[in-house]
């Protein structure tokens, strides 16, 4: 695990080259035959060539007698010198049984685990909620040695306090433009949501220049660095270690998975003296005693020989690596622990920004492409082990959920700086990606088989090219990227990942038809139009991402397509969607179709994929398409998410008899006959949106009765005076409820004790006959947030009124339609 011998060192590269050098070469070669897939003459050549080893074509071919003499040779080098290295340590086996039946059992882990911080998480509180005369920001620094719990400590007491300010902000400026931070700040401020990311403290100058005059807000800055001048901050909050009780409860409660501090799972009395050392080593650093106990949650905690082998891979890493490097040592033994299909999509993460979140199905679908997750096994598909690795990365605290959504999952992670720098270290010793940040080479690009650009760079591809990319990520970037587009297709053919996302490009060479190993596409953002036909040749392509573009139509020939899995035209919300006139009935695979408009042949289509987990369809019209579209629902048992946009004025009528009893969310958008009673079926939805349905009947008392509902969402939904929710066990599990443009309501009369019960969060807008909150308001303990748009100042008051008498003391946020800024009223 611990390597200083240069020897050693070399040998791993030796093997890392040869191993990229035949992979090169037969991956060149089965393209060479895809590009003439179907071809009885390529056949002929590549059998001929195998077996005779010669040239059958003008074409340059391989000859796999010299390769494997090649390698062969090579290869004995390399035994020979392991054996004079004496290299025989163990090798960590991918244990993909064990891993998935691990994670199915895991519990959710919070999304901050603090301990032994309540004293300063009340200080800091205090400074931020005392008043100020100031016309000027507060600002407040939390210092302390890295990984003591900076981050964690001022992400909780931001979520505490969030709601007692007229708008907030969570920032990073690691690397970062100050126009991008501004860019930012503005994003969060104008919908008052926090993201995961810290505030450096050389760029606070020009953030407060940007601020409003006369601005009394509060600003938290988490810094290494105790050497803060006194002239710009007001307090500085110094965080220790924590103390030896402290620790040990964190060590505990992370290898129980929380249990331990809930009391659940007695601790094993004969490990003391093996935690009481772990704990030394750690030296109360919350991240490292945090990480430690997370790899402490995959190993049976009753046999002391695996504490031992903990300790011993722990005390290793302690007498190798300088004593300043304490957590660098405990992420490398978390890292050498894991099973190789983790180490893999763990490293992988690096190519990401730092100050990036990572979106979880765009990491997962990423991973699926790259085959880091292996061929379907053990009846779950390779998406369902991708995300089962993701889970399990973030129980041993090697990624850190970023956001999470209403119900609790995760939709996003990063990568803590240590973590990632961990990650840059090991990356330039395997030679795993190269990262090019503007004109700079940040790693070497020797061998690298993954390569991302972050931020602007020269109008050209780098230069030498790397032993054939296979994959390439740009982040960020402006218009010159075309330029590199264009060089690097005619560059590079043997590339499974191509990742252009929010790049300002508005074409794509034909050339890329070429790309025949090309597995993912992700367009998402950007400017393009139309897509050239030579896509039809990519028939490896899984996911086709092609989001918020203005692109209407797709080529003909997707039905060449057959290894499409994800293929995402639209977003569900909003209405634009698009044509697409191939036969996606031999798209056998297809798991996401998401913004195709209903035609007669996706109507049609759509009936011989009953393996979609994800549907949204649009201009949806009445008659045979709808007949069409009902019976194929009806087929989709594993159906976990459905949109339907009606044509504009259309009436349409779906006919589904299946309980669908996998799906979890649900958009309509217009008006469907039947509606309300084919939901109220719908036992498992937890998201339900509806917009534009006009609805006779009162959705809030018709939809109560749905035991896992968790966000509803209604806009236009409504033509009826009178809404109430009189069941009081109705909504047992409803977090957020939001109601848009219900133009003719004059009265909600009630919500009945016991209802609603678990509701944070109420949103009402543009109801403007409803000139009172509804009775039972103040029975909702939960209640966070009631925030009103454009509604009268009658309603604004007497919910101001509830709040301060009620006791609950929920903050009533009003926010004006026809400006940008948003006021505090409680």
């Amino acid at each position: 695990m611990m390597v200083a011998d240069n020897s050693i060192v070399k040998w791993v590269t030796d093997v890392i080259n040869l191993v990229y050098e035949v992979e090169d070469v037969i991956d060149k070669d089965c393209g060479r035959i895809k590009q003439s897939y179907g071809s009885l003459t390529s056949l002929v050549d590549f059998v001929s060539e195998f077996f005779n080893y010669g040239t059958t074509s003008n074409k340059p071919q391989i000859s796999y007698k010299s390769l494997l003499v090649h390698v062969s040779k090579k290869f004995k080098e390399l035994e020979a010198t392991r054996k004079h290295l004496s290299l025989y340590g163990d090798i960590t086996k991918a244990r993909h049984e064990n891993l998935i039946q691990h994670s199915k059992s895991s519990h959710k882990l919070p999304l901050t685990n603090m301990i032994g911080r309540n004293k300063e998480f009340m200080m800091l509180k205090e400074l931020l909620l005392q008043v100020v005369e100031a016309d000027r920001p507060y600002l407040v620094a939390v210092t302390g040695n890295e990984g003591v719990g900076k981050t964690t400590l001022v992400l909780r007491v931001y979520e505490s306090v969030q709601k007692h300010f007229d708008c907030s902000a969570w920032l990073s400026v690691c690397g970062r433009s100050i126009t991008g931070i501004l860019r930012n700040m503005a994003a969060d401020f104008s919908r008052s949501h926090s993201g995961m990311k810290p505030l450096a403290l050389d760029t606070f100058e020009d953030i407060k220049c940007a601020l409003p005059p006369r601005c009394r807000g509060k600003v938290v800055v988490t810094t290494s660095n105790s050497a803060i001048p006194a002239v710009i901050c007001r307090r500085v909050l110094h965080l220790d270690p924590l103390l030896t009780e402290d620790g040990l409860g964190l060590l505990r409660g992370r290898a129980l998975l929380q249990q331990y501090v809930l009391g659940e799972v007695p601790w094993p009395s004969t490990v003391k003296l093996v935690e009481k050392k772990i704990l030394h080593i750690c030296e109360g650093i919350p991240l490292s005693i945090a990480t430690m106990g997370s790899l402490l949650s995959t190993i049976n905690l009753e046999e002391v020989e695996n504490w031992n082998e903990v300790l011993h891979m722990l005390e290793e890493a302690n007498q190798c690596m300088p004593q300043s490097d304490l957590i660098k040592k405990v992420i490398t033994v978390c890292y050498f622990s894991l099973p190789a299909m983790l180490k893999c999509c763990f490293l992988y993460c690096g190519m990401f920004p730092r100050h990036c979140d990572i979106q979880c199905k765009r990491l997962i679908r990423l991973w699926v492409a790259e085959g880091f997750t292996g061929r379907q096994l053990f009846g779950i598909t390779e998406e369902e082990s991708a995300k089962y690795i993701l889970e399990e990365l973030i129980q041993r605290n090697l990624l850190q959920v970023a956001r999470v959504g209403i119900n609790g999952e995760v939709v996003s992670c990063t990568l803590l700086q240590p973590v990632h720098d961990f990650i840059c270290d090991m990356s330039q010793k395997d030679q795993i990606f190269s990262v090019y940040e503007s004109t700079h080479q940040v790693w070497p690009l020797k061998a690298s088989h993954f390569v991302a650009i972050h931020g602007e760079i020269d109008n050209i591809t780098p230069n030498p090219l790397p032993r054939e990319i296979r994959s390439f990520h740009f982040f960020g970037g402006g218009t010159n990227q075309t330029g590199i587009l264009l060089n690097l297709v005619s560059k590079v053919k043997l590339l499974h990942v191509l990742d252009l996302q929010n790049i300002p490009i508005d074409t794509l060479p034909d050339e890329i038809g070429d790309l025949v190993e090309l597995r993912y596409l992700d367009l998402r953002n950007t400017g393009l139009h139309e897509l050239p036909s030579s896509l039809q040749n990519l028939c490896e392509l899984q996911t086709l991402d092609v989001r918020n573009t203005p692109v209407r139509a797709l080529p003909s020939g997707f039905d060449n397509l057959k290894m499409l899995k994800h293929l995402l035209l639209a977003d569900s919300y909003g209405n634009r969607v698009v044509k697409l006139d191939a036969e996606i009935m031999f798209l056998k695979d297809l798991q996401t179709l998401a913004g195709v408009k209903l035609t007669q042949n996706v109507a049609l289509g759509l009936n011989h994929l009953p393996k979609l987990l994800k549907l949204s369809v649009g201009e949806v019209e009445g008659g045979k398409n709808s007949l069409c579209l009902s019976e194929s629902i009806n087929q989709m048992k594993d159906l976990n998410s459905l949109t339907i946009k009606c044509a504009w004025r259309k009436e349409v009528q779906i006919q589904i008899s299946n309980p669908l009893d996998n799906l979890e969310k649900l958009r309509v958008g217009g008006w469907i006959r039947d509606l309300q009673m084919w939901i109220s079926r719908l036992s498992s939805l937890k998201y339900l949106h509806l917009w534009d349905c006009m609805l006779n009947q009162d959705p809030i008392s018709s939809l109560q009765h749905l035991p896992n509902l968790v966000v509803l969402s209604l806009s236009k939904a409504f033509k009826g005076k009178q809404i109430s929710c009189d069941n009081i066990a109705g909504y047992p599990k409803l977090k957020r409820l939001s109601i848009f443009h219900f133009e003719e309501l004059a009265e909600w009369t009630k919500i009945e004790e016991g209802s609603m019960e678990k509701l944070q969060i109420l949103t009402i807008g543009w109801c403007r006959k409803l000139k009172l909150p509804p009775r039972g308001l103040e029975s909702l303990k939960d209640l966070e947030t009631l925030q009103i748009t454009s509604m009268s100042l009658e309603f604004a008051e007497e919910a101001k009124a509830i709040s301060r008498s009620s006791g609950l003391n929920f903050s009533v946020v009003e926010q004006f339609a026809s400006q940008t800024r948003q006021q505090k009223v409680t």
